[in-house]
């Protein structure tokens, strides 16, 4: 896209050398030159993004200090889909590679603006180390990047800080994610975020990736068609796969050598509970969270995704496959040599079929019925690294403009994941792309998959499993739920920080 310099800011920035030098010179250490870090800023024609608008600050070679999880150390292998992108960890030096070459150049132009260096130490367990540094006192890192759902808990033990508290970071700015501002800021207090700073966020998405080859054998119309016309719904999937299961090699035994409509695994029922435009809590317009589990809707639509996900001439579950290998593996084969048309995963596990020899596509998860307005796409929290910051942090406005900017200036990196990565080398039409950008743009976090009150998402599950209604779940875990929320809430109402 054709880019331009903004004649104006090439002025003010003139203005303001010539200001500084009457002054008699650079002003060194912390001190703020009373300008935005907007001096290199790229304005692209037609954009309304917001400049970036911080203070310039030089801080003499400071090393920002985070810690974050390197998923590769807790089994997540390439294997089964690794979702492993660093978000700080380059190679030193342009390697050709599109992540980590924007990667170096946003800590490259974190270090030109601010003399700042990203140091960053992965572990195994960021939770865990966090709370034992906090709990020491040690001003060890400036900022902490656990799972979503455990960094609640760092809230609740009063070990980080409340985002909104912090001098110079604007929530409200894109590059931060507003879908999470928006599900998660409890009693309009937040302590973890997330956004263009992280490819997580992308990584940890939900999709249904459907067998092109298995598509036209079947003759099942244009896919993309039916979710542009708003008509991809539960029925839709459900009746489209109902003749395609088959014994394949004729033993009288459906199982992974054969061919499958679906595949997943029990735990996958959540994931269709959310996109059909369901949640476990819901805030208020005072960020109170309101269960919502047990209404009328949520309890039929539960009640068909146990239905479907039970009707085995339909689906092949993962923990029912008995192989050497297991069943996730097993699935992604089926589905390589087109005996599986639809598998719904998420979206690091993508990349795993790039070498795949058959064309394959990407669909959002299918609406409860041609009613429901949008589609939904749940971000997986239990999975999904976010931003912290400690409370044995001593610098809170130094953290702020740095956080401000780090997550201003990676942008180029989400192009580089989305549109070389992602669509350039694991998708193979024009049409996942637009798929992309309709599950990207429709992400939800629910407030209370996050806390796991009343352990709704285990009552999912056992319905699901036991093939019984959730109806007699939900109301036997209402009271411990609303107790759960009480308690939170109210921790989150004494806590200052």
């Amino acid at each position: 896209m054709k880019k331009f310099i903004s004649l104006f800011l090439i002025l003010l920035m003139l203005i303001t050398l010539i200001a500084a030098c009457g002054d008699g010179g650079e002003t060194k250490g912390s001190h703020d030159t009373n300008t935005t870090a907007a001096k290199n800023e790229i304005i692209e024609e037609g954009s309304t993004r917001p400049p970036l608008n911080v203070p310039v600050k030089d801080y003499d070679g400071y090393e920002f200090r985070i810690l974050s999880i390197n998923t590769a150390v807790t089994g997540n292998t390439a294997s089964l889909g690794s979702y492993y992108n660093s978000d700080f960890i380059y190679i030193p030096e342009r390697a050709g590679e599109p992540i980590n070459d924007a990667v170096y150049d946003r800590n490259l132009k974190i270090k030109e603006e601010f003399n700042v260096d990203i140091i960053n130490k992965e572990v195994a367990d960021v939770y865990a180390e966090a709370r034992k540094i906090i709990i020491s006192g040690e001003d060890a890192y400036d900022i902490v990047m656990p799972y979503i759902d455990p960094s609640f808990t760092l809230a609740q033990e009063k070990y980080i800080y409340n985002l909104y508290t912090v001098p110079h970071l604007d929530l409200s700015n894109p590059w931060w994610d507003q879908a999470l501002v928006k599900g998660l800021s409890l009693n309009n207090k937040l302590y973890t975020i997330t956004g263009d700073i992280s490819m997580q966020d992308e990584e940890l998405n939900w999709a249904i990736c459907v067998n092109k080859t298995l598509m036209e054998q079947y003759e099942v119309p244009d896919l993309y068609q039916i979710v542009r016309a708003g008509k991809w719904t539960l029925d839709t999937m459900y009746n489209i796969g109902k003749s395609v299961t088959y014994d394949l090699n004729g033993d009288g035994i459906l199982n992974w050598e054969d061919v499958y409509a679906y595949g997943n695994d029990a735990s996958g029922n959540q994931f269709f509970y959310f996109a059909a435009g369901e949640n476990i809590a819901v805030l208020d317009k005072d960020g109170y969270p309101k269960l919502t589990v047990g209404g009328e809707r949520a309890i039929s639509v539960m009640d068909k995704i146990t239905n479907i996900f039970n009707d085995t001439n339909f689906m092949i579950w993962a923990s029912k496959i008995t192989t050497s290998a297991g069943g996730w593996s097993e699935l992604r084969v089926m589905f390589r040599e087109n005996r599986l048309m639809i598998f719904s995963l998420s979206m690091y596990a993508v990349k795993e079929f790039r070498g795949m020899v058959d064309d394959f596509g990407i669909l959002p998860g299918p609406k409860y019925d041609e009613k429901q307005e949008d589609y939904h796409m749940i971000m997986s929290t239990h999975a999904c690294i976010s931003v912290c910051i400690p409370i044995t942090n001593n610098n809170l406005e130094r953290t702020g403009i740095l956080l401000e900017a780090i997550s201003y200036y990676s942008q180029p990196i989400q192009e580089a994941y989305y549109d070389i990565t992602l669509t350039g080398k694991f998708t193979r039409d024009e049409e996942s792309r637009e798929m992309l950008d309709l599950i990207f743009g429709n992400v939800v976090y629910d407030i209370g998959k996050a806390f796991g009150w009343g352990g709704f998402i285990a009552q999912m599950l056992t319905a699901t499993q036991k093939n019984t209604g959730f109806a007699a779940l939900v109301e036997a875990n209402r009271t411990k739920a609303e107790t759960e929320i009480e308690k939170s809430f109210e921790i989150f109402m004494e806590i200052d920080t």
